[in-house]
């Protein structure tokens, strides 16, 4: 039980500080995703937030690809998924880990009904993301 709660409420880790130096400041927040949603366009995500209420983001697929890719998606058939992982320099966003199940058939995946424009949710250039 104190294993899920943990998972359902987002964690901060700290992997670098400012030394003093001017170093830049990276850090990372985990939150516990409840649903994924691909789309042509991208992918919705449903995640927990804080308050324990379901908040969304729209990841355009632009993001997952190039050499300065701003995401990456990664499968995997572990228990803790799925969840997503904010990277922060100097608290702006880095860069976004979406960790998925392997099976597109674990509940975690989703159909976004046909028929929906959602150009403009994936226009986006920024993550705009509520913790």
């Amino acid at each position: 039980m104190l294993v899920a709660l943990l998972l359902l409420v987002p964690s901060t880790v700290l992997l670098a500080q400012d030394q003093g130096g001017g170093g830049d400041q990276l850090y990372a927040i985990t939150v516990q995703v409840q649903r994924v949603f691909p789309h042509s366009l991208g992918y919705k995500v449903i995640y927990t937030r804080s308050d324990l209420y379901p908040g969304e983001v729209y990841l355009p697929g632009r993001w997952f690809t190039g050499a300065a890719a701003k995401a990456e998606l990664h499968y995997s058939r572990h228990p803790s998924v799925p969840y997503m992982t904010v990277f922060y320099r100097n608290a702006e966003v880095s860069h976004i880990r979406l960790f998925v199940h392997a099976e597109r058939s674990h509940r975690s995946w989703g159909a976004l009904p046909s028929g929906q424009d959602l150009r403009e949710e994936f226009s986006t250039e920024e993550l705009v993301i509520r913790y």
